[in-house]
């Protein structure tokens, strides 16, 4: 059976504003539900990151590290880093901000977000025979 491209899970965008804590460890980011492929993962910062020895961050669930080493060391505040290495999200969870900073930047504030797809096998609807005949 065809369904109707309309009743197809979409991609969107999740975001959580966060404040990254002056050391090295994780933040909790975005939830996202059982079945969801991550497509993209990012971060953008609220201020700038200053000059230090090494800022740089993982954005992970623990198991796929979807950005790698993105280095926000010396950023311009908007400045948005993604990261495309995608996978899908077995069991609820969150999408997470790991830092490795080697100075003293002090809190960072600002937006993590993911590019998601529900991919369970559940649409919003299918079309019945009168939906497509008025669309036609």
């Amino acid at each position: 059976m065809a369904r109707v491209q309309s009743t197809y899970n979409r991609a969107y965008l999740v975001e959580k504003f966060v404040d990254l804590a002056a050391t090295s460890g994780p933040t909790v980011g975005v939830s996202v539900g059982a079945g969801t492929l991550v497509l993209a993962v990012g971060f953008e910062p609220s201020e700038a990151v200053p000059d230090v020895t090494t800022y740089t961050m993982d954005i992970t669930d623990g198991t796929t590290v979807f950005a790698n080493d993105l280095n926000f060391d010396n950023t311009a505040a908007g400045t948005i880093k993604v990261g495309t290495t995608a996978g899908v999200v077995a069991a609820d969870d969150t999408i997470d901000v790991v830092t490795t900073i080697d100075g003293s930047p002090g809190v960072i504030s600002g937006r993590v977000f993911a590019v998601v797809v529900d991919v369970n096998n559940q649409v919003a609807g299918e079309a019945t025979e009168v939906d497509r005949d008025q669309l036609a």
